[in-house]
């Protein structure tokens, strides 16, 4: 279709100048009102295909551009050379490189069911699914937008609420703060907008060649669709590697703010100079992004890792304290910031300030028997649990008092909790899921027996029972990896989790603290030398680990640095 859309070619030739209303795909010309009449009841061509004029204009450039005579010969192409697979006339079949050509085909043959062909349908999925895929993608980016508005809002309203309870010392920190906060919500923001505006530039283009295609599949010929698959397929191949280029990188990690409070911060006693700091960081995407090309019908998972090698884990030491626990089997630090510490026998909790001073002793009753291990429910409830008895108490922490007891199927000696759900690890048997609201009991997990569990996200890791193992893995019991270095950990008892999926584990016989990486193929030991490590929490928050010892009643409070 090289000629010219405009004029009448009939009318050309006999040197009348008249607009063309209609194209003929066969004769590769328009026609006019009178020569459309002509060209309908001629024997010739009744039966040759033509259509408005103003539709042959919608045509993409690289369709109309293609030529339907030999440029060598001047002939139309009436032939297909499937072994160098180009179009011929006539005489190209006699000429050089064809003359010893076996396998030539009448082009009609080969051209009849190119809108049906394998490579037209896989180029029109393949478009129809990138859109998919930008949309998801830019739907995805637009909710991380919106997350990362909420977290200023939560942010501003927790230092709004400690703002209150101190002078005004404070006012001139807390603008800087706030400042620091907006620029990290404004640059945070910039970068996600960057990453979309290039998103709808792809969209734009992919737009595009979908409808080129649907022009392509309504009005060009056959040949033209044949002749004009290559192109396409340059075309997709481009828009493609540009799609890829942009998603493969760092793109699709999430942006999250978040801030780290100065621990000084709520001592009005102390000299403060900084209100806190600004945290920025990216967690895996889930996103799944879906991918024809290569394997049909793949579905390939894109997780941007964030930077968090165990290799630049570091940790400064913020508080020490005594908490006169003798025995100690669990710890953690409360979403306020206080911390607790329980104790084996007699059994109680100990509740301490951020700073590390004593506020209140909680007795268990006698009944309770020993506190094997607790675990963090909210500012005003932790959940407790004995070896000695098929339940967990709820423990109001301001009146000491149970609140309300929920069933076990059996004595359990490790706890954790994480939305509404606890997870137990019996003294023997499977682990199990425990609801808080329904008090509802599964077992989930493998036949292994684990001593103490933790989790992050719907991943568990486990410390298995009389041996030097970590276990990392899934609610239906499918192993991840396991780690087991006894010269490196030995008698492993705390085990959490940090913010990037590094397993923090305490070694009780090795005096050691060390990190797992998240695929469990690394470890570094943060803190050696120990006295008697036994509990350990990392507080998502604030970016903090407690360190409690089992004999001497010491705890740490350790900030974790990701330099």
């Amino acid at each position: 279709m090289a000629s010219s859309f405009d004029n009448c070619g009939t009318c050309y030739l006999r040197h009348v100048s008249k607009l063309s209303v209609v194209w003929c795909s066969e004769c590769d010309e328009g026609l006019c009102h009178d020569c459309e009449e002509h060209h309908t009841l001629s024997k010739a061509s009744r039966n040759h295909k033509i259509v408005p004029i103003d539709e042959c204009h919608k045509l993409p450039s690289f369709i109309t551009n293609i030529k339907l005579h030999c440029d060598e010969h001047g002939e139309k192409y009436q032939l297909f050379c499937i072994g160098h697979s180009e179009v011929l006339c006539r005489k190209c079949v006699i000429s050089g490189r064809h003359r010893e050509c076996t396998k030539i085909s009448p082009v009609e043959d080969v051209i009849q069911n190119a809108k049906t062909s394998v490579a037209f349908t896989e180029i029109s999925s393949s478009l129809q699914e990138m859109k998919e895929n930008l949309i998801r993608i830019l739907e995805d980016k637009q909710k991380n937008i919106f997350s990362i508005s909420a977290s200023k809002k939560i942010i501003e309203s927790e230092i709004s609420a400690i703002r209150k309870q101190l002078n005004h010392h404070l006012d001139e920190i807390q603008h800087h703060f706030i400042d620091e906060l907006n620029k990290a919500v404004e640059n945070s923001t910039k970068k996600i907008q960057s990453f979309i505006v290039s998103l709808k530039e792809n969209q734009k283009v992919i737009d595009e060649c979908i409808e080129d295609l649907e022009t392509i599949k309504k009005h060009a010929t056959d040949m033209q669709t044949f002749l004009g698959i290559e192109k396409l397929e340059a075309k997709l191949k481009k828009t493609e590697n540009n799609f890829q280029s942009c998603v493969n990188d760092h793109n699709l990690a999430h942006i999250v703010v978040s801030y780290k409070l100065n621990n000084r911060l709520q001592d009005i006693n102390k000299e403060i100079n900084t209100f806190g700091k600004t945290i920025v960081y990216v967690k895996p995407c889930e996103l799944t992004i879906q991918r024809r090309k290569e394997d049909q019908a793949q579905v390939v998972k894109f997780k941007t890792e964030p930077k968090s090698s165990i290799d630049r884990i570091t940790l400064t030491l913020i508080t020490k304290m005594n908490t006169t626990a003798t025995k100690v089997t669990g710890c953690c630090i409360l979403p306020c910031g206080k911390l607790v510490v329980s104790n084996y026998m007699p059994a109680y909790l100990i509740l301490l300030s951020s700073d590390g001073n004593i506020e209140k002793k909680i007795t268990m009753s006698m009944r309770m028997g020993n506190i094997e291990h607790f675990a963090c429910v909210n500012n005003e409830t932790v959940a407790v649990l004995s070896s000695s008895a098929s339940k967990i108490k709820l423990v109001d922490i301001e009146s000491g008092k149970t609140c309300r007891k929920i069933p076990t199927n059996t004595p359990c000696c490790g706890l954790t909790y994480n939305e509404g759900k606890f997870i137990v690890c019996p003294e023997n048997g499977r682990m199990q899921e425990v609801g808080l609201e329904d008090s509802k009991t599964k077992v989930i997990g493998s036949q292994m027996v684990s001593r103490y569990t933790t989790t992050f996200g719907d991943t568990l890791y486990s410390i298995k029972r009389n041996c030097n193992t970590i276990v990392c893995h899934k609610r239906n019991g499918e192993i991840l990896w396991t780690f087991t270095e006894k010269e490196v950990l030995d008698r492993p008892r705390g085990i959490t989790v940090d913010g990037h999926g590094n397993t923090i584990v305490a070694g009780v016989n090795s005096k050691n603290i060390i990190a797992i990486s998240a695929d469990g193929k690394k470890y570094k030991i943060l803190l050696s030398q120990c006295i008697s490590p036994w509990a350990v929490f990392y507080n998502q928050k604030s970016s903090c680990l407690l360190v409690s010892n089992h004999s001497d009643g010491h705890a740490f409070v350790y900030s974790v640095n990701y330099l």
